[in-house]
């Protein structure tokens, strides 16, 4: 490895947290990371890190270091994207960071797209409802249901979907069918829960008045389709963004719940990717497949 390599190494071990979070995303030891760092800093004749048994930070110098790493990192990035834009082959790893339920139901398809028509081309999918650090983890491309944080991210919206309230036609058949939301108090709620916060709560308009209503949240979880199995299961009523729960509907699984109730709340799936001047090619026909793929679908309800 050489010095620039470890250079890029130091940054992805900052923006990681830790030498073990840095390592498990290159595939490598822990050790080999540590090593590669002290080695760093021997070079440079300065100490990067202050290091305790549970954590890292940086000093003074290992702040100016970073920046300039980070910098480094980006204009390789850079160089590697505008080689591939010359070449305009596809051909290589396309890696892809999605939702799990997006991904299973509406990535998957695209791949497959791409990979009848670019046999050359090699995916690596990692589908996890967490919050992903494109540059840090290497992604080409991400599609995420939330708006994006990172401003230095370009970010497509593919689609603008709604919240909806759903119950399986057994919970109905067992608790009644709510006519008003007063009704909703007599009910549980299963809720997706994220990285950072419960929806617990939702808001509607009323004769041009902005109303909240508060759930009574029985079970939480982080995963699109426990969220859709435990409203099919009869344990409460869901809320959901359409697309998960669409085609449960269309196939009796689901009934929605006071579907003229229009909750102020959406969903929107964004494709988002790294601000370069060159975008890969490969990079560049997955956006464009997804934009069409999602063009042809109708995540409502028939």
């Amino acid at each position: 490895m050489d010095s620039a390599s470890r250079l890029i190494l130091f940054a992805d071990v900052i923006d990681s947290g830790s030498f073990s979070k840095a390592a498990k995303r290159r595939s490598v030891n822990r050790s080999l990371v540590s090593k590669q760092i002290a080695r760093l800093e021997s070079e440079l004749g300065i100490r990067l890190l202050n290091r305790t048994t549970r954590s890292i930070s940086l000093t003074d110098a290992g702040h100016s270091i970073y920046q300039h790493a980070c910098s480094l990192r980006h204009q390789l990035l850079e160089t590697d994207a505008l080689v591939e834009s010359i070449r305009e082959g596809v051909s290589g790893e396309l890696r892809i960071s999605s939702t799990s339920h997006f991904g299973r139901e509406h990535v998957m398809p695209v791949i497959r797209s791409l990979l009848d028509n670019y046999p050359g081309l090699t995916i690596d999918l990692r589908l996890e409802d967490r919050y992903v650090d494109i540059v840090a983890e290497r992604f080409d491309v991400a599609v995420r249901v939330t708006q994006p944080a990172d401003s230095s991210l370009i970010a497509r919206k593919l689609t603008e979907n709604p919240l909806i309230m759903v119950a399986s036609p057994d919970y109905i058949a067992r608790n009644g069918q709510p006519e008003t939301i007063k009704d909703l108090c007599d009910h549980h709620f299963i809720v997706y829960a994220g990285d950072d916060r419960v929806m617990s709560s939702w808001t509607y308009r009323e004769k041009n008045e902005i109303k909240t209503f508060n759930m009574n949240v029985r079970i939480k979880v982080n995963d699109g389709y426990a969220l859709l199995k435990t409203a099919e299961d009869g344990m409460g009523i869901s809320l959901t963004a359409a697309f998960v729960c669409s085609r449960a509907i269309n196939e009796g699984r689901l009934v929605r719940v006071l579907p003229n109730i229009k909750l102020d709340a959406f969903a929107p799936i964004y494709v988002m990717y790294t601000s370069r001047s060159y975008v890969p090619k490969k990079t560049r026909l997955f956006i464009d497949y997804m934009v069409k793929y999602v063009s042809e679908q109708d995540f409502y309800i028939s």
